[in-house]
């Protein structure tokens, strides 16, 4: 099985409870990306139009045409159409783009290369999910930074290991890595200290950290303080989100399902296929709380969360960082423990125009924020 084959092939969009405004704070805006980070699309929109810091609701993919909203203080009545994507102002709003006005995210995803024994078992397992959900796990771009699978940044930095911390972020490729960023790191890996020629070499999102060793060689936890805060936050979500998933596979182990082990980048996952009924009504109504000193665990939760933890030399009361950098800390919240998508449709079998002899699934659902397509995906292929 493949998907994003083309980019259309993995369609998503937000829905949100906002109706815009003709006066108000904030203008809203639509975008609409293909093959663009939305990080890095974001920078490019401040860079080149002049905008301060978007408030967004979520990331989306690169490989996908996507649809988010997002708001800013500037107001850029005029649509801006550029290659791959288009920013379209809709409105005002008078509060900030806050994570209670995301509804969820709409999907439409073609399968493709199928024979066809796989696509029927595809259609009855999509049946399965449809009854029983899937465990919410996250997925391994959450973990983007450490996918070079050479640990977590911000591990180091709650060891207060701040060379290595700037080592995982200057100068450790990652095959995801768009090349002249790989060979930037290639070059620092190889040349680490020689700051000034890195800095020639160095894609605008790092300058501001090497502009700093250079200035100052050796204060590596001043250097971490340039990192950009919405990096430094994607990093502390990145390692929650790896606990809360080891967490979560133990949970689902002592309630005693039968489960799957499916391999991902940082391990495996445990899926289930069928719940009992009593399990079900009980995890539909069950949330496990992120990772972080604040958090306020049911007795059961925090011993499994402190067994993984032990694996990583670390408590719940250590998961802290000594920057002193407002708003950069492991926040509390809470996340259901197992998913149930909606508007779940799923088409026959069709021949694949791409793949000579194979079949083509299409299937659409709706899922509730911060839940994965792709690990609804995974629990398909079984």
């Amino acid at each position: 099985m493949k998907i994003k084959v083309r980019v259309n092939d993995f369609y998503v969009e937000e829905r949100i409870n906002l109706a815009p405004q003709k006066k108000g704070k904030f203008a809203l805006y639509r975008l609409e990306k293909r093959f663009w980070n939305t990080l890095d699309l974001l920078r490019y929109l401040q860079r080149r139009y002049k905008f301060q810091r978007f408030q967004r609701l979520g990331l989306k993919d690169r490989y996908s045409h996507s649809i988010q909203y997002l708001a800013n203080p500037l107001v850029f009545k005029e649509p801006i159409t550029e290659k791959n994507f288009s920013l379209q102002f809709l409105g005002f709003i008078d509060k900030p783009l806050r994570n209670e006005n995301l509804l969820g995210n709409s999907f439409k995803i073609t399968l493709r290369d199928l024979p066809k024994a796989e696509g029927e078992r595809l259609i009855r397992n999509f049946a399965e999910i449809k009854k029983d959900g899937f465990p919410n796990f996250y997925d391994e771009q959450r973990m983007g930074q450490a996918r070079h699978k050479e640990g977590f940044l911000v591990k180091s930095l709650i060891f207060k290991h701040y060379e290595d911390a700037l080592k995982l972020y200057l100068a450790t490729p990652s095959p995801y890595d768009e090349s002249r960023v790989r060979k930037f790191k290639r070059f620092l890996k190889e040349n680490w200290g020689k700051w000034e020629e890195g800095l020639s070499l160095s894609p605008q999102e790092y300058k501001p950290v090497l502009k700093h060793l250079s200035e100052r060689k050796r204060d590596f936890k001043g250097a971490v303080k340039k990192i950009p805060r919405d990096l430094l936050e994607l990093f502390i979500n990145a390692y929650q989100a790896y606990i809360w998933n080891e967490t979560l596979n133990l949970f689902l182990k002592n309630l005693g399902l039968d489960l799957y082990p499916l391999p991902y980048r940082f391990g495996e996952l445990l899926f289930y296929r069928h719940l009992p009924e009593k399990s079900r009504a009980y995890l539909l109504n069950c949330s496990i709380p992120s990772p972080a000193p604040k958090s306020q665990f049911p007795p059961e939760v925090r011993l499994i969360m402190e067994d993984v933890l032990k694996r990583e030399d670390l408590t719940i009361d250590k998961l802290k960082l000594r920057l002193k950098l407002r708003g950069i800390y492991f926040k509390p919240f809470e996340r259901k423990a197992i998913c149930l998508p909606s508007e779940m449709a799923i088409s026959e079998l069709k021949e694949d125009e791409l793949y000579s002899n194979k079949f083509k699934l299409e299937v659409s659902f709706f899922l509730p924020p911060g839940s994965y397509a792709t690990v609804l995906i995974k629990r398909l292929t079984f």
